[in-house]
């Protein structure tokens, strides 16, 4: 799968706003398919939470797709497609990646529709901790990465509600400017750099290296290029979670305290 690092979704208003500004939405909503949904969701967290956030009610890098007018007329990806393959985008995603990005973030505004007024705190803690415990010494490979002596000492004092801790760990995300960045390393022409990815697609790729300095090539033949992402692994768990792992995780996660 190719996608675009820089897969915002911040043409989605300003691109489409004033053309549909007049027109009424499909009268009936998309009909959420899980199987299309969990599989967009893995779409999303490789390009789109940057930017649009966790939730996807938008960042200051990206814009509230919640509330966006073409997300809201939006059927099977036939408003999201157009805007993606535009610049600034330029997504190199398949038509059945676009289907399955529709589903996520349709399901997604049904989520904040359906608790917009909720009567009483979502309950995620219902797992298993000792399943959780297992899980994160174990299958899900956590401990490899995370300490709970460590990085993860206390996290639950630091996030005290059970569902942003949740959503901390399906969809983490990297402050812009903060020590960890996705980094790359691109050789061409007898030279290599590494430094910071700025932007890639299927012709360029772009990097600021450690004194500060640009550098942009063109890809083709003779051109190898490696890219080092620290949440590659959270995003690899999205496509293997069951419901049963995320919740025992969580509930795991809240007693270290």
């Amino acid at each position: 799968m190719r996608i675009s690092v820089s897969l915002c979704l911040c043409g989605l208003v300003l691109a489409h706003a004033v053309a549909l500004a007049g027109q009424g939405g499909p009268y009936e909503r998309q009909k959420i398919d899980p199987a299309a949904s969990k599989r967009g969701r893995a779409v999303y967290a490789q390009g789109c939470i940057n930017c649009h956030g966790s939730a996807a009610k938008g960042t200051e890098r990206g814009p509230d797709l919640i509330r966006s007018t073409v997300v809201l007329r939006d059927r099977l990806g036939n408003l999201i497609g157009p805007v993606l393959r535009q610049a600034p985008h330029q997504a190199s995603l398949s038509d059945a990646e676009i289907v399955d990005l529709s589903h996520f973030i349709h399901e997604r505004v049904e989520l904040v529709a359906t608790n917009r007024t909720p009567r009483a705190p979502i309950n995620v803690l219902t797992g298993d901790p000792e399943a959780g415990r297992a899980y994160f010494h174990g299958a899900g490979t956590c401990s490899t990465c995370h300490s709970v002596t460590g990085d993860l000492a206390g996290i639950a004092r630091r996030i005290t509600d059970p569902v942003g801790l949740q959503q901390r760990f399906l969809f983490p995300s990297l402050r812009r400017g903060g020590e960890t960045q996705v980094e790359a390393t691109v050789s061409a022409g007898g030279r290599t750099v590494t430094g910071v990815l700025l932007r890639q697609d299927d012709f360029t790729i772009a990097l600021r290296d450690a004194a500060g300095e640009y550098h942009g090539f063109t890809r083709g033949p003779g051109v190898t290029v490696t890219v080092r992402d620290p949440l590659a692994a959270h995003q690899a768990l999205l496509e293997r979670y069951t419901d049963a792992d995320m919740h025992n995780l969580t509930t795991y996660l809240s007693t270290l305290k």
